[in-house]
């Protein structure tokens, strides 16, 4: 169970992440408004604002959280609220740091979506915590504004040392 709230945690937390990786890619198609919908979904996460996370969902009921592992996925507006409010005991509101080490971006159309690797510190109760995870999104227009459609994130192995990676 622990291990589950941390894998959401972490797909969340990656979510805080694209905002500043958006802005690292130029002249990729991604438009500004893909990069406003991100900036809105991680300042309404640092806050612990439910409402306002979910207002940056497409308002369909195929939207979809996925992590890492059975169990992990949530279909629908109110099991990802309720994965949301798991993540939200896991950290302070208003303690998210986020630090970036790989990301792709594109568009086409009305269809957009990214990836990205990062290392997120937080805070729960004065003890600094620090997590490592992949994290990618799928996002839509709805009458002329981007919402998300899909998220995903995976921790696997992350408690373990890495072998430098080739590429």
């Amino acid at each position: 169970m622990a291990l589950k709230r941390n894998l959401m945690l972490s797909f969340f937390l990656c979510i805080v992440l694209a905002s500043p990786c958006l802005a690292r890619q130029k002249g990729n198609g991604v438009d500004a408004d893909v990069k406003s919908l991100v900036e809105l979904h991680n300042k309404a996460f640092n806050a612990q604002n439910l409402k306002a996370i979910m207002e940056t969902y497409a308002p369909v009921p195929e939207i979809v959280l996925m992590g890492t592992g059975p169990g992990e996925t949530y279909l629908g507006e109110e099991a990802i609220g309720s994965a949301y409010n798991q993540f939200f005991i896991k950290f302070d509101a208003k303690t998210l740091d986020f630090k970036y080490d790989w990301i792709a971006v594109g568009s086409r159309g009305d269809m957009a979506w990214f990836a990205v690797t990062t290392r997120i510190e937080s805070t729960l109760k004065n003890e600094k915590k620090e997590r490592e995870f992949n994290m990618s999104g799928t996002l839509m227009k709805v009458r002329g504004k981007w919402r998300i459609v899909s998220l995903h994130f995976s921790r696997l192995g992350v408690e373990e040392s890495h072998p430098e990676q080739s590429g």
